[in-house]
């Protein structure tokens, strides 16, 4: 043990993790109680015991005593209704009752005591405050209620597209993308960047760099909190932050069973003829869809031991749009077979079982365990323009599972320690159709290859994913914190550690693809298949101390976080494949970061009455990841390069082997065009010196209470990226560039562009390192928000927001051809501005209505520079991909251009004068395609998306339960716009052409029963 504690940062980490057996306090969204006890004169009172009761609470009771300023504080409640009781000798008891306490709010109540025996008790009810006077955190809660009334698909994505300033990166209707990854993103950082726990211990996985999430049953949960802005030291990333709270059963059995079920003759056709003229045949749709969710709990020993389950049968059939069923005997090796009526069918189904327990050790300490298990299955993985028999995927998951144990203690009234363990494993498989895939070597594994029409948008023959692969990661974390709780200060430091590893797979028929451009062969894609990786999350460990300090009316809220990052690759192998020979590498360590993050915020009580505050916060968030950075950098990461093809023989497939000549008899495809150490060593390298990217967000906000119950929020919300990424190719320099002129196909717009020479045309040595400041990026967004808690239970919650991410990214070195659009201060993207409202309203005889509404901007086409658009600049899901470091400018439409493309009679140019028919558009080029950018990117937008979900439920009360009868109505205006298109390729039928629209209209019946 001593000698592994020398070497390694995480071996201490862990250690100390174990020894102070600890966890993070603040990071489960658990509540506080302040306030301030005076008596009827004004003058503050110490030594008052304060009491927080409630049935949420397995100890039943939690308190403190007010210090020297009067100040009392109990943090660490779980939601509920609670009753607050004040007592001091000499002075009459006073309770305060039916306080709602939400999860993740620092809740201000004072008290007032008045002399007289202790006898005697004052009970007052009012309003619970709504106006968070002590934090800086931007916050929403869904409790419980408004899981079940508001109509959602029930997944943490589905509810979390209610929230201001949540951004899906695909929509969803009535549980249409329940079944598959949905990345959530918010003022300017994308999914890589969101963290997810349970009852405030991570279970982030390590897919995607952090932004694969599990799939939770929403039966598990108590309330759902989702954090926007202002995130404390006790957290690493700066998005999304969504605590899940979990049910905990109780000292009395009870349970509820949700059902809901759709089929396709509940849906409405949403196909427009506007959609229908712009290509679009078949709109998105649902087949059926089933849910039914179970939850059980009570006492296995009342006030000593609680448990709680729950299990969730999913099954859903999504009909995607334009993935239609070919005719048999249609298709031609050019040519995907010729699509029937017929619609493709893409089944699904999630079975999953989860347990917790919750044991009450002694009156201070209490510790709790669960374990959520699931099995996964997809049957025909496909998209619009996929042949649903040989281009489908079929997903399989042999593992998906989260877990944790937990230990929380009271030590004293003023010292709270905690501590855990949790875990997320998600292992699937995506492969193709049975008796797609081949034996390497064989005539059918040559022939068997993906082919896909750029022009049409098909794909046929093989996997659209392009190869049959699997995914293995494995993470684990450790975290803990001591809390020293004053009146005034709550003061808490803590360590957190997090570890895994990632083993991936690929295998590809051939190890090549086909493309054709209108049935023409045009370019062969080379893969450096197979490959089989490791990559390893040694040490993520972060170390923090934080303060809330209360000044009278200011609350100071300051803190720290140290970060120490450490991965790399172990030793790993690949056998041969057609391109590559037998392969070793490793290990090799990645660059160990260090770094320290400064958070802190003010917060002003401005009339003193809890009503009116005025918030400023700033913080240094690191770029959170898991293995995305040496996933990067791994020799044996799955990597392409593009040739050029002749079918000299006409049968769609490219031939050819490593060492053949060129448009010699068996050698379709141009070799040479190969990179320089292709399948042999990594084309992409980092700067020993590369440095670790982070942000500062800077906000300010003014919350106002209008009346008890009803309050609103507005702000203002910026973002700074720092430590940018550039990639530079050390082989070449602009001095190897050619420029030459192009015509916009569009308009005729005189267009500069650069050939590479044939000399550096395969001289490839990509360094990435830190940029310089010349390299920016930064976002603005402006908030507001509202809440009401009205008479007759209604509740209503919601905002808007308008953002833009801008970025220059003028610093390009090696590649001019970069430098078009760099500077997207000069293009004209726009602030994108949402709304969002949803609530339920109770009306008569049991009866209620739940809504949300959804007023959305367009989904972006393409890609912006650095990938930023809600994205940040590591993109959706995580570290910046090969595909973002070599197009940091990013990418609208594009022409997408060969050594043969000519002007034709139609364009523009010839009218003006300034090009000639048959004349070649670029009579240099010694590549097999260059896509020539058009139009700026980030400036391309899809419909705008008005999206009005409804439901109706009527509860029957019984003896010991009830029945709630529930009509859901999704998409209710049954719109259709589009948010995904086929191709962004000018002057193709795929271009523009819709890929995939909202689900139209749909109603679900389904039922509550509680019990």
């Amino acid at each position: 043990m001593s000698t592994y504690l020398a070497r390694s940062p995480r071996g201490w980490a862990r250690l100390a993790v174990w020894l102070l057996v600890l966890t993070p306090t603040a990071a489960h969204a658990q509540s506080t109680l302040t306030g301030v006890v005076r008596d009827t004169s004004g003058a503050v009172l110490p030594g008052v015991t304060v009491e927080a009761a409630s049935p949420v609470l397995i100890e039943k009771m939690r308190s403190a005593v007010t210090d020297g300023t009067g100040s009392y504080r109990i943090v660490d409640l779980r939601p509920g209704v609670y009753t607050l009781t004040f007592t001091l000798t000499g002075f009459s008891i006073v309770k305060r009752e039916n306080i709602e306490l939400p999860a993740n709010f620092t809740m201000t109540i004072n008290g007032e005591m008045k002399v007289g025996a202790l006898e005697e008790t004052l009970t007052v009810t009012s309003a619970a405050p709504t106006v968070d006077v002590q934090s800086t955190t931007q916050a929403q809660v869904l409790n419980r209620d408004a899981l079940d009334a508001i109509p959602t698909g029930r997944t943490i994505q589905g509810m979390g597209q209610l929230i201001t300033g949540v951004s899906l990166n695909i929509p969803d209707v009535g549980g249409s993308r329940a079944m598959q990854q949905t990345y959530m993103s918010t003022h300017g950082l994308g999914a890589s960047q969101t963290t997810v726990q349970v009852d405030g211990l991570l279970v982030n996985g390590l897919d995607g760099d952090g932004a694969v999430q599990n799939y939770f049953n929403s039966s598990m949960s108590q309330e759902m909190v989702y954090t926007t802005s202002g995130a404390s030291a006790d957290v690493s990333g700066g998005g999304v932050r969504l605590n899940m709270i979990p049910r905990d059963g109780g000292n009395r059995f009870g349970g509820t069973v949700f059902s809901g079920y759709q089929n396709q003759s509940f849906q409405s056709d949403n196909l427009t003829s506007d959609l229908k003229n712009r290509g679009l045949t078949t709109p998105d749709g649902i087949e059926k869809l089933w849910n039914i969710e179970g939850s059980f709990g009570g006492p296995i020993m009342k006030d000593k031991m609680w448990f709680f389950g729950s299990a969730r049968a999913f099954h859903l059939n999504t009909l995607p749009a334009d993935a239609l069923v070919g005719i048999p005997g249609t298709a031609l090796p050019n040519r995907a077979p010729t699509p029937s009526t017929e619609r493709g069918v893409d089944p699904q189904k999630i079975n999953s079982f989860q347990a917790r327990i919750v044991w009450q050790i002694s009156q201070n300490t209490k510790l709790s365990a669960y374990n959520d298990r699931l099995l996964k299955s997809r049957g025909s993985d496909m998209i619009a323009g996929v042949d649903p028999a040989t281009a489908s995927g079929v997903w399989a998951s042999p593992i998906y599972t989260t877990g944790e144990v937990k230990v929380a203690s009271t030590v004293t009234s003023h010292l709270l320690v905690e501590g855990g363990f949790s875990l997320n494993i998600e292992r699937y498989t995506i492969l193709n159709q049975p008796g797609i895939s081949q034996t390497p070597g064989t005539a059918a594994w040559y022939s068997g290859i993906q082919k896909s029409d750029a022009n049409l948008g098909t794909v046929w023959n093989f996997s659209y994913g392009g190869e049959d692969y699997g995914r293995f990661p494995d993470r684990y974390a450790m975290a803990g914190s001591v809390s020293y709780i004053t009146g005034t200060h709550n003061v808490k430091v803590g360590i957190q550690d997090t570890w895994g590893s990632y083993r991936r797979t690929d295998t590809a028929n051939g190890d090549i693809r086909a493309i054709f451009l209108n049935g023409v062969a045009t370019t062969a894609t080379i893969l450096n298949a197979p490959v089989e990786r490791f990559d390893q999350v040694h040490a993520d460990v972060g170390v923090y101390a934080q303060d809330s300090w209360t000044l009278k009316r200011m609350t100071v809220n300051y803190g720290a976080r140290f970060e120490h990052l450490a991965t790399g690759i172990p030793v790993e192998t690949a056998p041969a494949g057609r391109f590559t020979a037998a392969r070793t590498f490793g290990p090799i360590d990645m660059p160990t970061w260090n770094s320290v993050s400064p958070r802190g915020g003010l917060v002003y009580d401005v009339f003193g009455n809890q009503k009116t505050a005025a918030k400023f916060s700033i913080g240094r968030y690191e770029q959170a990841g898991t293995t995305g950075f040496s996933e990067s950098y791994n020799p044996l990461q799955l990597t392409t390069a593009s040739v050029s093809w002749t079918d000299l023989n006409g049968d769609g497939v490219p031939q050819g082997e490593l060492g053949c000549t060129y448009l010699t008899p068996g050698c379709e495809i141009n070799l040479a065009q190969l990179p320089k150490g292709f399948g042999v060593a990594s084309l992409a390298n980092f700067d020993p010196n590369i440095k670790r990217m982070y942000n500062v967000e800077t906000s300010i906000s003014v919350q106002q209470e209008l009346r008890p119950g009803v309050s609103v929020q507005g702000g203002w919300y910026h973002r700074d990226f720092h430590n940018l990424r550039r990639r530079v190719n050390t082989l070449q320099t602009f001095a190897d560039y050619t420029p030459f002129t192009l015509y916009s196909p569009i308009d005729g717009t005189p267009i500069t562009y650069n050939n590479v020479s044939v000399a550096a045309r395969s001289q490839i040595h990509y360094v990435d390192t830190t940029a310089g400041d010349a390299r920016k990026m930064w976002f603005n967004g402006f908030e507001y928000n509202f809440s009401a808690r009205l008479k007759h239970g209604i509740t209503l919650f919601g905002g808007g927001m308008s953002e833009r991410v801008i970025a220059q990214v003028c610093d390009e070195q090696s590649n001019p051809n970069l430098l078009l659009y760099c500077d997207q201060t000069k293009s004209p993207i726009p602030f994108r501005t949402q709304f969002k409202i949803a609530g339920n309203v109770p009306i008569k005889y049991d009866i209620q209505i739940g809504f949300s509404f959804q007023s959305l901007p367009g989904y972006g086409f393409g890609t912006g520079a650095l990938s930023g658009r809600e994205g940040g600049p590591t993109g959706p899901t995580g570290q910046p991909s090969a595909t973002q470091l070599n197009t940091p400018n990013g990418a609208g439409t594009v022409w997408l251009i060969t050594p043969t493309t000519r002007y034709t009679a139609t364009s523009p140019c010839v009218a003006q004068g300034t090009c000639s028919v048959n004349q070649l558009v670029d009579p240099g080029m010694n590549v097999a395609s260059l896509s020539v950018p058009l139009i700026a990117p980030n400036t391309e937008f899809g419909d705008r998306i008005n999206q009005l979900d409804l439901n109706v439920s009527k509860t029957f009360k019984l003896r010991h339960f009830s029945i709630q009868p529930k009509i859901d109505l999704f998409n209710a205006l049954n719109v259709s716009p589009v948010y995904a298109i086929r191709g962004l390729n000018y002057g193709t039928k795929a271009y523009y052409q819709p890929q995939s629209i909202l689900v139209g209209r749909v109603y679900q019946l389904g039922a509550i029963v509680r019990f």
